[in-house]
């Protein structure tokens, strides 16, 4: 009797101790993602609040916020793992020798939901693209979406270099509208929905009008020697970012309501953007993007291939060509 006794109470000692250890080796088993906390909508957040990344054994790791501009120095450094940014600023940045590859394809410009829209004060004489002439835009970084489609859009109506940018945080443009520091904001979501509906600032247009959207890829990249070190955990991101991008799709206001709580913002307010099935990536945003900058000399003709650039292989929905 004394020895079941003992043998019980020992039994008992050893799972009281073993359960904290225990459990410390679950939590450890969650392999951190360095990620920057961005200001445009994105599934990351959702996934993350869902426990989705969890279920995969993976763990967000949030490093606060990155201004637009660091984001893919950032991802360079290796002081973030993955991120998602415009192809123009990866290609330019590979290019100068930085080692990143896209690994999905993100958001994409819809008319519905498109990637930017260009807002005015509610008032404004400002109707269309001929009256952006010898006006002040409000864009959030240079070398990227905001301010190349725009350029792209201006050239096609005779209106080359004649206007003047002014970067601004998308969070500002709503104030900065309002007090005339600008006269045009290139917005995306959720600033641009809650512009709107404040009846503060109204559409001109959105970035479809050029080629329908085809360069309003928002693409996640990482750096190739994070894949080469951790596939397994490139591959799980991947997997839980589609899951969480195709639920998106689905379920627009819930998710713009989930963002907003992640980020502090009115969740009345919210908005969220379409994304490509299954996160699979083209070549024709990525090709659109390569002509565009060979176009304005900022890449040399020949210097980088579509299918180069991005990798579809740790995508669950991708079929190898044979």
């Amino acid at each position: 009797m004394r020895l079941t006794t003992l043998l019980s109470a020992a039994g008992l000692a050893f799972a009281v101790l073993a359960a904290p250890a225990q459990a410390a080796d679950a939590k450890k088993e969650l392999f951190p993602i360095k990620y920057a906390n961005v200001q445009w909508f994105d599934p990351v957040y959702i996934a993350d609040a869902k426990g989705w990344f969890a279920e995969e054994g993976l763990k967000i790791d949030w490093v606060g916020e990155v201004p637009a501009a660091q984001l893919v120095p950032a991802v360079a450094s290796r002081k973030v793992d993955i991120t998602n940014r415009m192809t123009p600023l990866v290609l330019t940045a590979r290019q100068g020798g930085a080692k990143l590859t896209l690994i999905a394809a993100g958001a994409q410009t819809t008319p519905e939901r498109p990637h930017m829209k260009y807002l005015v004060k509610t008032g404004s004489p400002i109707k269309s693209i001929q009256d952006f002439k010898g006006k002040k835009i409000g864009i959030n970084s240079f070398g990227a979406c905001s301010e190349y489609v725009l350029k792209e859009y201006l050239s096609r109506n005779g209106l080359d270099g004649s206007v003047e940018f002014v970067v601004l945080p998308d969070p500002n443009m709503e104030q900065a509208l309002t007090q005339g520091l600008i006269d045009v904001g290139v917005l995306h979501s959720p600033f641009h929905e809650k512009a709107v509906i404040t009846g503060t600032a109204t559409e001109v247009f959105s970035d479809y009008a050029v080629d329908k959207g085809e360069p309003g890829m928002l693409p996640y990249f990482t750096h190739d020697d994070f894949i080469k070190e951790n596939p397994e955990a490139v591959k799980k991101f991947v997997k839980v970012l589609v899951r969480a991008s195709n639920w998106v799709n689905q379920n627009h206001d819930e998710a713009g309501k989930i963002f907003a709580k992640a980020r502090g913002l009115d969740p009345q307010y919210s908005g969220s953007w379409s994304y490509y099935e299954n996160g699979l990536i083209q070549d024709g945003p990525v090709q659109w993007w390569i002509d565009y900058l060979v176009g304005i000399g900022q890449l040399k003709a020949g210097s980088q291939k579509a299918s180069e650039v991005y990798t579809n292989r740790f995508n669950p929905y991708y079929v190898a060509k044979q």
